[in-house]
Order: C-alpha cells, then sequence, then structure tokens
C-alpha cells in the first residue's frame, strides 16, 4: 500500500510522497491535475494508494472531488487526530506545513480517517444547512439587539429608529427560502429519516448533509461518538474515576438539533418517555436524562438509515397475538 499525506492551505497544498518528500502544488484546478501527473509519474495505483487530508472547511473541496470522480481512495482526517500527532513527533512542537503533510500521512499509517463520498448533492445540501445555520444565528443576535434597542427607546422615552424589524424579516424570508431548497435533496433519505418522531425537516436535512453515508459508520456507536454524544472515561487504577460526561468531541450543530428532538421524541415515543422517566428516577438531572433519550434516539436514526425501512410505532400496532 501506498500512503500520501496532504496539508491544504487557502493557496497552495503540500503533498508527502514518502517520509522525506515533500512537493508543493497552487490550490487550483491546474494545480491539482498536476499533483494527479505527479501522482501516476511516481507509479502510484489506484488501487494500491491511499491519500489523507484534513479536514479545512472548504479549502480541501476542489481537491477531494477531483478525487473522486477521477476514482482515487481519499480519507478525511480530524484535525484533533493530527494535531496530536504533530505534538507526538516533535517535543518542540514545530509546526510547518511540511511537518504537517508528513504528520497526516503517519495518521493515515495508522488508520485514522473516513473515506470521503460526498457527491455533488450531498455538497450543495451542505451549503444550505450551512447557510441556514448562519442566518439563523444571525437572526437571534439581531433580535437581542432589538430588544435592547426598544429598552433604550422606553428609558429615553424617544422614538428611536428601529433598523432591526425589517432585517430580522428579510433574514427570516431567505431562512424559508433555504428551507424549501433543502428538501429537494436527497429526498427519500430524509423522508425515511422523518418517519421517526422527533426528527423534522432541519434534523433530517442536517443528518444528511453531514453524515452523508451511513455505511461509514460501523456502529451506532461510532455514529454516538462522530456527534459528540459519547461519554468521556476517566479511570486510573483504584483512585481515579472521572464522572461521565459527554465528550462534546464532535459535530455541535448536529448535537444541538438532535438535544431539541429528543425532547420532542420523548414526548411522543411512549417507549423513550418510559426511558427518560426512568433516568429521572435513577436520580438523573434533567438535561443528563435527555441526553440519554438522545443517545437512544440516535440509535433509532441509525438502524431506520441504515436498514432503509421507515420507523414502525409498534405500539400503535393491534395485538395479533392469540391469548392462551
Amino acid at each position: 500500500m501506498h500512503f500520501i499525506g496532504i496539508d491544504m492551505s487557502k493557496d497552495t497544498f503540500h503533498v508527502a510522497f514518502d517520509d522525506q518528500t515533500v512537493k508543493v502544488f497552487p490550490n487550483i484546478s491546474s494545480g491539482v491535475a498536476t499533483f494527479i501527473e505527479t501522482l501516476i509519474l511516481t507509479g502510484a495505483k489506484k488501487e494500491t494508494t491511499t491519500i489523507g487530508v484534513e479536514a479545512t472547511g472548504v479549502y480541501h473541496l476542489l481537491l477531494a472531488e477531483t478525487l473522486r470522480c477521477k476514482g482515487w481512495c481519499l480519507k478525511v482526517i480530524n484535525p484533533l487526530i493530527t494535531s496530536r500527532m504533530i505534538k507526538t513527533n516533535s517535543l518542540r512542537r514545530v509546526k510547518t506545513d511540511r511537518t504537517d503533510a508528513l504528520a497526516i500521512r503517519k495518521c493515515l499509517l495508522t488508520g485514522a480517517g473516513y473515506e470521503y463520498t460526498d457527491t455533488p448533492e450531498i455538497l450543495a445540501l451542505k451549503a444550505l444547512v450551512q447557510e441556514r445555520q448562519t442566518l439563523c444565528g444571525l437572526r437571534a443576535t439581531l433580535k437581542q439587539r432589538q430588544h435592547a434597542h426598544s429598552y433604550k427607546a422606553r428609558v429615553t422615552k424617544l422614538k428611536l429608529h428601529d433598523s432591526f424589524s425589517k432585517t430580522i424579516i428579510t433574514i427570516t424570508k431567505e431562512i424559508t427560502v433555504l428551507e424549501k431548497k433543502m428538501d429537494n435533496y436527497a429526498k427519500p433519505t430524509q423522508q425515511l429519516l422523518r418517519t421517526i418522531p422527533g426528527v423534522g425537516k432541519t434534523s433530517a436535512a442536517a443528518l444528511v448533509a453531514y453524515v452523508s453515508d451511513i455505511n461509514r459508520f460501523a456502529s451506532a456507536k461510532k455514529l454516538t461518538a462522530y456527534i459528540g454524544i459519547d461519554c468521556r472515561v476517566q479511570q486510573s487504577g483504584t483512585s481515579i474515576h472521572g464522572k461521565g460526561y459527554i465528550s462534546k468531541r464532535g459535530n455541535s450543530y448536529l448535537r444541538t438539533l438532535l438535544f431539541n428532538a429528543a425532547f420532542i421524541a420523548q414526548r411522543r415515543n411512549p417507549i423513550l418517555r418510559a426511558y427518560f422517566e426512568k433516568k429521572k428516577k435513577e436520580g438523573k438531572h434533567y438535561f443528563s436524562a435527555l441526553c440519554a433519550v438522545e443517545r437512544k434516539l440516535i440509535h433509532l436514526i441509525y438502524g431506520v438509515w441504515k436498514r432503509e425501512t421507515p420507523f414502525e410505532a409498534k405500539w400503535n400496532q393491534p395485538n395479533t397475538t392469540k391469548s392462551s
């Protein structure tokens, strides 16, 4: 197997072909084409080559999409993993584009990363979800400023100019437009997930956008860890046993959406409601119990998505068993 590490930046990307050779290419279409040509000249084959890149938000997308279309295997690595590798490799914590590319290559050798599977449809949906997320945050900020502005008007007893109301109305209309557009992408999967009580349009669209391919998660526990609802374990010998807080090392947006979805789910789903009440009786705080419901909900989402079958509310089904 041939492993290649790539450190991306806005204008260039550094490629570590082995432990010593690092080359620089411009982060444009011609630069990506030159990299692929160089890759072929070095004797690399698609069947035996794995390319690793750190998740950078948007800067790695041109390279990733081009390699996907060309049939190369590309793995995306969490920046936290590469950061740990860099610290491990150097006591002086030397950090350059060259050392980052070499560190990413070493991460690949340890099996880190997940295969890039995003299609143009998923990328378009993710762009809409992120745009909606930004506008919702902006609207919330403007509402806070509007409240402070109205309070000043009451205190001064003057009619102050309100520039917030019209802006909030405009943003709300734009959010509605985005939500309608989100429905047009990966429709079957979104509709499938929305059969689960608590999972609405926004949650379903966000799940499809950020998870993309459910098959890249071997189990529901791995999906839970990706979202950041897995418990942190702190144990050492017999003296240190830390409290099991959730890790929060995952997709924070999905975590927030599914927390809200869990609140609705435990009201609509008697099984989750019973589980929620059970946790509260065990002495769990309200939010801790709701977090437990969120984990259960993620397991439901994984099962429905993996099997590709709609959620069935078994408690509503008639009892067909014969009485003795």
